[in-house]
């Protein structure tokens, strides 16, 4: 387990940077482009003081606000992936957008008046410090009230997009907004079934309520573990999750498996607080399975992208013999050939053959186990 972690440690950490790196390139080029359009609307005797003093002060004020800039935009990327989130496992807020509300508009004002600053203390060719000694001035003029207006903007089509991104994930985003799947495709996918086990008698021993905080619970370890081998959610179905991977790689057969270990693992990090708060330590079970299926854009009031075919049926009720043949993780013969061939990291294990109700064949199935 320890070269497990070793392989993808840093992989989250570069997920964060480059959604980090990504939300400072935005924010720049919101501004940049609502400084641009306020520019060009401004005053001809307006816009000829500004050109009169020459490319030093648009450098000097590009550079100063871009320094503000990367400042909101940093904070904008902490509070939305770490401060919400950690709030809501915290103290399970039940009226977090109202204090959300608050924080975002108080992060606006503050960075509207620094970017009044600025904006300030280059036009009058005055320092910093200054500035702030006329901030009454200029507090409440057009300046700060455009900044404001900018950022409240730009904030709600920020929070939109990365809504989105969660809702349907990274990768088919673009194709989804393009309509590729308006049209139903081929694809060849690897799926993996992941269940809680013994869910019934959990549910009846922790009611209701407090058996859906652990059930987010559980499903908020499958995050990073996820990013880190470039899986993707398909759904979530009660207390079970289906992940799909791109079966034209190579490695993500490996990655699949090491999903599943990663996933136990870091459960197996939060045993005390799982044990504290509900009495008792989850355990998955899981399945997978390989094959092509047809994935196309389903539903007209409420869209989402669905994928059809035998592969997901017969990897749905293989996940249902782990609790028979008392196993972890349970993989089809395709998929373990294809593992095989891939790693040296697993061994497979033969466990039966097995005929589902309804199809013709019988299917082998086997079991992972770390080498």
């Amino acid at each position: 387990m320890p070269r497990l972690e070793r392989t993808y440690k840093g992989a989250v950490r570069r997920h964060q940077l480059l959604l980090l790196g990504l939300t400072l390139l935005y924010w720049n080029l919101v501004i940049r482009f609502a400084l641009f359009m306020r520019l060009l609307g401004a005053r001809d005797d307006h816009m000829g003081d500004m050109l009169s003093k020459g490319m030093s002060f648009l450098v000097e004020e590009v550079v100063w606000s871009s320094v503000v800039i990367s400042l909101f935009a940093t904070l904008s990327w902490f509070t939305l992936n770490k401060l919400y989130p950690r709030l809501v496992r915290n103290f399970k807020m039940r009226k977090l957008a109202v204090g959300v509300v608050f924080l975002d508009i108080l992060i606006f004002l503050i960075i509207s008046i620094l970017l009044g600053i600025v904006h300030y203390s280059v036009a009058q060719d005055l320092s910093f410090a200054e500035s702030i000694s006329h901030l009454p001035k200029f507090l409440f003029n057009s300046t700060i009230l455009f900044f404001l207006i900018v950022l409240f903007v730009g904030g709600y089509v920020y929070q939109l997009i990365n809504t989105l991104l969660q809702q349907v994930g990274y990768v088919p985003l673009g194709k989804i907004m393009m309509g590729y799947y308006q049209k139903p495709r081929e694809e060849e996918l690897i799926f993996m079934f992941l269940d809680l086990e013994s869910s019934t008698a959990v549910a009846e021993k922790l009611g209701h309520e407090k058996y859906s905080y652990f059930i987010q619970d559980c499903f908020k370890c499958v995050s990073n573990s996820l990013l880190a081998t470039r899986g993707r959610v398909y759904q979530f179905v009660g207390d079970e999750v289906v992940i799909s991977w791109d079966a034209k790689r190579e490695p993500s057969y490996k990655r699949a498996v090491d999903f599943f270990f990663l996933y136990e693992k870091a459960l197996n990090k939060r045993r005390d607080y799982f044990e504290q708060e509900y009495g008792m330590m989850p355990v998955f079970t899981a399945s997978l399975n390989v094959g092509k299926v047809m994935a196309a854009e389903v539903g007209e009031i409420k869209r989402e992208l669905a994928f059809h075919g035998d592969v997901l049926n017969t990897a749905a009720r293989i996940q249902k013999q782990c609790k028979r043949y008392s196993k972890k993780i349970l993989v089809t013969n395709k998929f373990a050939v294809k593992l095989i061939k891939s790693t040296k990291e697993y061994k497979i294990e033969y466990v039966d053959l097995i005929k589902f109700f309804g199809k013709k064949r019988s299917i082998k199935i086997y079991e992972v186990h770390q080498a």
